[in-house]
């Protein structure tokens, strides 16, 4: 679903009035709900949160704020003057007591602690179900991941700290006024492992596009970078529409949006830009998703819809915390050949369980020796 037909859909809810009422539509108080609802979906929308997330949060919150509402409207048995014949515009069509009242409240607000306490015990064990999806996901072996010795020349000795060092050094190249907007590693046509620095304007409201890249050798330090200037109209850290995961979250905000880097089309040469993406479903499961790829334009490239269609030059198609986070879900809830919420053990009634494990390192990306591919290296103890 499109960003902006959810704000409407969003602003239209948060505008009428729940339950209904006779009252005109441009009190006050309608502004001011419809104003909140805007601000609470500026803050959302913020972190780009997946479709699924989005709708049981306007359901939690609108319910809410209704119930403050509905207690600040409700009015008591009695109220309308019977002399003057003027009726005060009521939420509810009948009369009640101050004492019905305060227990119709109290009631509502019970459900919606409840409802609200039910969805947070679901996504907890949820967490177990996303544990059980990656590991059905991924094909499990025993033995090293390669049994070739890496050559010294496929050694990765840049850590991701120093080529952004290296790139400030040399991004006077685009002119003054420059920033580092990303750095990532991937793959070159020649079978390089480098680090691309993306570099743009330290002020993306007026150049709102990327400059060029820095490319710097992964595996020799002393080694000059490289400089491409090639523009992009879409990137990281730029302003609006031209912010490639929000472009992307913007059109379709069913998914979640990660790691975004540069790489080459193997087939053309041109430079890319790839998102990796994964999709959060209203069951809570975060399931792989296919990612996408922009040329220069800000044009996609066509949609692969499995792992297997896509294209070999994309290093990376993970999302790193994706998987880094379904890593340790996993690790989390192992017990025996299955997974268990009560893996942790709870105090002397459940033990531990021995089989769980947890990430020691940060994902390190390097080129499996015998395949030529960029492949992610997790550390686990």
């Amino acid at each position: 679903m499109n960003l902006f037909i959810f704000l409407a859909i969003w602003a239209f809810l948060w505008y009428i009035p729940i339950p209904p009422t006779r009252s005109r539509w441009r009190k006050r108080n309608r502004i001011i709900s419809l104003l909140l609802g805007l601000f609470l979906f500026l803050i959302i929308q913020h972190f780009k949160t997946p479709l699924s997330i989005f709708i049981y949060l306007l359901v939690f919150l609108r319910s809410f704020f209704a119930l403050i509402e509905a207690a600040f409207t409700l009015k008591p048995l009695g109220f309308e003057n019977s002399e003057s014949h003027y009726h005060y515009p009521r939420r509810f069509p009948w009369k009640i007591s101050a004492k019905i009242r305060a227990k119709l409240i109290a009631m509502f607000f019970v459900i919606y602690f409840l409802a609200a306490s039910t969805l947070m015990a679901y996504g907890q064990i949820q967490r177990v179900n996303n544990a059980s999806y990656f590991n059905s996901f991924i094909q499990t072996a025993s033995g090293l991941p390669f049994n070739t010795e890496i050559p010294d020349n496929m050694v990765r000795l840049v850590t991701e700290e120093l080529a952004i060092s290296i790139a400030r050094r040399h991004m006077s190249e685009f002119g003054s006024n420059t920033q580092v907007l990303g750095c990532h590693i991937t793959k070159t046509p020649e079978g390089e492992l480098v680090w691309v620095a993306v570099i743009g304007s330290t002020n993306v409201i007026a150049e709102n596009y990327v400059k060029g890249f820095i490319i710097i050798d992964a595996t020799e330090p002393q080694m000059p970078p490289k400089i491409l200037r090639n523009e992009f109209t879409v990137g990281e850290g730029l302003w609006w529409d031209h912010n490639v995961h929000f472009r992307s979250y913007m059109n379709n905000m069913m998914k979640s949006y990660g790691i975004a880097y540069i790489t080459w089309d193997f087939t053309t040469n041109n430079t890319v830009y790839v998102v990796a993406r994964y999709n959060v479903g209203f069951d809570l499961i975060k399931r792989y998703e296919t990612p996408m790829v922009y040329d220069s334009q800000g044009n996609l490239y066509d949609q692969a819809e499995t792992l297997s269609e896509v294209p070999y030059w994309i290093t990376q198609v993970y999302d790193e915390n994706w998987l880094e986070g379904m890593i340790n879900e996993m690790g989390c809830f192992r017990r025996d050949e299955g997974f268990d919420y009560w893996a942790g053990g709870f105090l002397w009634i459940i033990p531990p369980s021995r089989d769980r494990f947890q990430m020691t390192e940060d994902t390190r990306y390097i080129v499996d020796p015998e395949t030529k591919d960029v492949v992610a290296l997790v550390c686990v103890n």
